[in-house]
């Protein structure tokens, strides 16, 4: 029952991180292209408007801007086959790692931290695969721009840090 609560919050969480990245594109952004390509028919299509590629959330420290990353974690520039390879190596080892040493512990927030990262490596892979390259939209100024999947890997690591910070003494052999 475990692995099928993993496996069905995984594919939500995939979900909603390829949705969120769907709707950001065609919602936000490709209105705004639209518009912006036929200025003789739409009185919106003013120079400030067609030259804005960004949405302000929260002043100028959070917005939306649409990104595409080619390469890996912080525009690193690995491409192509050896991209894709290491993908698949990265997913296989966080589920050797996870079947071998982690499950066994029956810890819910092991299991948690563990599906985070797996739909994270999963939807990326995806990306990363199919499409050719991984959509990044929430603008965080003097830091990056990410998606929901990069939040989900930093949740992630926040867990598994408490973790072994709290049972670190039953996570050793």
């Amino acid at each position: 029952m475990r692995i099928f609560a993993i496996v069905i919050s995984a594919i939500i969480l995939i979900g909603f991180d390829l949705g969120s990245k769907y709707f950001v594109e065609e919602n936000l952004f490709g209105s705004a292209q639209a518009i912006c390509n036929s200025p003789e028919t739409n009185s919106a299509a003013t120079r400030e408007y067609c030259e804005d590629d960004r949405v302000s959330l929260v002043g100028e420290y959070l917005g939306i801007e649409l990104s595409y990353n080619t390469g890996v974690a912080f525009s690193l520039p690995i491409r192509g086959l050896a991209l894709q390879v290491l993908t698949a190596l990265l997913i296989a080892g966080i589920i050797y790692q996870y079947i071998r040493e982690e499950y066994t512990k029956k810890s819910k927030l092991l299991d948690i931290g563990y599906t985070l990262i797996l739909a994270w490596a999963l939807s990326h892979a995806y990306e990363r695969i199919f499409i050719g390259h991984v959509v990044d939209f929430i603008a965080v100024k003097y830091f990056a721009i990410l998606n929901f999947a990069d939040i989900f890997i930093s949740i992630w690591a926040g867990l598994l840090i408490i973790y072994y910070l709290f049972y670190g003494t039953e996570c050793t052999r």
